[in-house]
C-alpha cells in the first residue's frame, strides 16, 4: 500500500489532470465564441455583444476577452442614440480591464488610449489621462509611441504637433509606408495634389508595410483618387487603381473594389474613353453600399 505523502502526492497530481481535463472545453469555447464574436462584429453587433458577453462569463480574467468586449460595446455606443453612453462605459471598463489584466500589451494600452482621445468628456474621454497613455507606450516602443502621438494630435486638430510628429516620423522610419500615406492624405486634404501624389508614390515604394495595416493597397487607391481630385495624373491614377483592383484583400477597412471601379470611371470620363468608362460603373453597381449607389446615381 503507497505511504501517506506518496497517497497525497498522487492526490495531487490526479487533481491536476482532471482540472486541465476539465478547462480544455471551457477553454474551447471560450475561443469559438471569440472567433464567432469576431465574425459578428461588423455585420451584426448585437449578436457579437451577446457572444462576447458569455465568453466573458466563463473567461473574466482573460485579456483579450475583455479587450474583444471593449471594441464590440465602441460599435454598439457608435450605432446606438439612447443607450450610447451606457455602451461607451462598457467599451471604457472593458479596455481598462484587458490592460490591467496584460499590463505590457501596447496594443492594449493603445485602445486605451484611443477611447479616451476620441470619446466626448460626458462618455469618459480624457485627453489628460490620453497624453499619460501615449507617453507610457512611447517609453515602451518608440514607434508604436510614435503612432499614439499622432493619432493625438490628429484627433485633437493639432496640426502644428501634428505635421512635426510625421516629419521627424519620416525621417526615423524612412521606410514605412505608413508615414508617407498619412502625410499623402494631409496634403490632399489640403488640396497640394502634387505633392500627395509624390507621398503616396513613396508609399507604395517603401520596404516595409506594417503587418495588417495595408498602407501600400491604400496608397494605390488614394493615387487614383487623388487624380479625380485633381485632374492631373489621370494616367497614373488608373494604372494605380487597375492594379488595386488586381489584389486580393479582405481588410473591410480598405475601400471596396466597387469604389475604386468607380474612381475608375471617373479617371476615364475624363479622357473621353467611354468604353472602359461603361465597364467600370457596370462592375462598380455590383455593391450594396448604399452610399456608392447613391453616387452612381449621379454620375
Amino acid at each position: 500500500m503507497p505511504t501517506r505523502p506518496l497517497c497525497v502526492a498522487l492526490l495531487f497530481v490526479s487533481l491536476l489532470y482532471c482540472q486541465s481535463v476539465l478547462a480544455t472545453p471551457q477553454s474551447q469555447q471560450v475561443e469559438m465564441l471569440l472567433t464567432q464574436a469576431e465574425d459578428f462584429l461588423a455585420k451584426d453587433p448585437d449578436q457579437a455583444e451577446a457572444l462576447i458577453e458569455e465568453a466573458l462569463e466563463l473567461a473574466p480574467t482573460r485579456a483579450d476577452v475583455h479587450f474583444l468586449c471593449g471594441q464590440i460595446m465602441g460599435i454598439q455606443a457608435s450605432q446606438s442614440i439612447f443607450s450610447a453612453l451606457g455602451y461607451a462605459e462598457k467599451s471604457l471598463n472593458c479596455l481598462k480591464q484587458a490592460a490591467i489584466l496584460e499590463p505590457e500589451n501596447i496594443d492594449y494600452q493603445y485602445a486605451l488610449m484611443m477611447f479616451y482621445t476620441m470619446a466626448p468628456g460626458i462618455a469618459g474621454g480624457d485627453d489628460e489621462i490620453a497624453w499619460q497613455l501615449v507617453n507610457d507606450i512611447a517609453a515602451k516602443d518608440s514607434l508604436m509611441g510614435t503612432r499614439a502621438k499622432l493619432q493625438y494630435f490628429l484627433q485633437n486638430d493639432d496640426e502644428k504637433a501634428f505635421a512635426k510628429t510625421l516629419n521627424e516620423a519620416i525621417t526615423t522610419y524612412p521606410q514605412h509606408a505608413e508615414f508617407y500615406y498619412r502625410q499623402g492624405l494631409k496634403l490632399q486634404e489640403d488640396k497640394q495634389f502634387e505633392q500627395a501624389l509624390i507621398a503616396f508614390a513613396r508609399a507604395t515604394n517603401a520596404t516595409i508595410d506594417d503587418e495588417d495595416a495595408d498602407f501600400k493597397l491604400s496608397a494605390l487607391y488614394q493615387i487614383g483618387r487623388n487624380a479625380v481630385f485633381s485632374e492631373q495624373g489621370v494616367s497614373e491614377g488608373i494604372e494605380a487603381l487597375l492594379s488595386y483592383v488586381e489584389q486580393p484583400f479582405d481588410n473591410e477597412e480598405l475601400p471596396s473594389k466597387p469604389w475604386a471601379h468607380y474612381r475608375l470611371a471617373q479617371l476615364y470620363k475624363l479622357q473621353n474613353d467611354k468604353a472602359p468608362m461603361k465597364m467600370h460603373l457596370a462592375m462598380a453597381a455590383d455593391t450594396d453600399d448604399e452610399r456608392l449607389q447613391d453616387t452612381l446615381d449621379d454620375f
